[in-house]
Formats: C-alpha cells, structure tokens, sequence
C-alpha cells in the first residue's frame, strides 16, 4: 500500500515539474468546498470545508491540492485537518480523480490521538459553470471502513 501511494506522489510530482505551460483558456482555479463526509454508516459525521487548487496539466488534467477541515460539530472544537492532493480527468463536464490524503486529530481535549496513514481518496465531480458537485470515497486503512462525502465547490 505504501509503494502504492509513493508511485501517485512520483507522478504528481513528474505531471507537475513536466506539464507545458497552460493554454490560455486554462487557468489555474480555485475552488472553496463545503459539504460532509460519513463514518462507517450513511449518516452525516463530519462537515467539511476547504479550498483547492486546480492546476492543469494539458488539457485534460489538474492536478488538484488541497486542505480540508473535517469538523464534528457546527463549531469545529473537534476536527481532521486533512492535506491531501488529486489527479483529475476531465471528460466533458465530468471529472474522475484519484489521490492521497492525510488525516491529522485537532482538538482542545488532548486524547493522544496521532495522525492516521495516509489514505486513498477517489472522487466523481460534475462541473456546471463556476460551481462544481463531487461525490467522494476514503478508505480509511486504520478503521476498516469506507467514508463517504459530498461536496459543493464555489470556484472564483
């Protein structure tokens, strides 16, 4: 598992250092994310938000780091900070992407808990405009389940 996500940080990296410069309809993008992820059942357990960049690489691809908060509650006393990073294929309006992301424990009640593995993160987006809806799956190595989400992007 460890080779595999160490072979998606090379090619992250390779796309990056090695992608032409963007056309000029290709800009680089912002968006800010609101939505909520799941724990192992269908239910709500974390809010999240967060800005991405999209970063394109040729036509068809972004790449597309980002840092999201996973908060337990409407005042986020208890978070995720969560970095992570993707790699998009557009087809249209659509996009598909793969990446990793890391889970780090915030809180102001110390309960020693350290920061997870990194993890797998797979998502399915439809862009309209400005706006974009992404449905989301990371699973979660250390808990033996999937977490599901969704979120709505405002791009500037």
């Amino acid at each position: 598992m460890k080779r595999a996500f160490l072979a998606a940080a090379v090619v992250i990296v390779a796309l990056a250092a090695a992608r032409p410069a963007p056309a000029a309809d290709r800009k680089i993008g912002f968006l800010f994310n609101l939505g909520f992820m799941t724990r192992d059942d269908l239910s709500p357990q974390w809010i999240t938000l967060g800005p991405e960049l999209a970063l394109p690489v040729g036509t068809r691809l972004t790449v597309s780091p980002e840092v999201t908060l996973w908060g337990s509650n409407l005042g986020f006393r208890n978070y995720y900070v969560v970095p992570g990073a993707l790699i998009n294929f557009r087809v249209g309006r659509f996009t598909i992407g793969a990446g990793a992301i890391r889970r780090f424990w915030v809180s102001r009640f110390d309960d020693g808990r350290p920061a997870e593995k990194i993890a797998l993160k797979i998502q399915l987006g439809y862009r309209s405009g400005r706006s974009r809806i992404a449905l989301i799956a990371v699973p979660l190595p250390t808990h033996d389940y999937v977490s599901l989400g969704l979120a709505l992007g405002m791009g500037f």
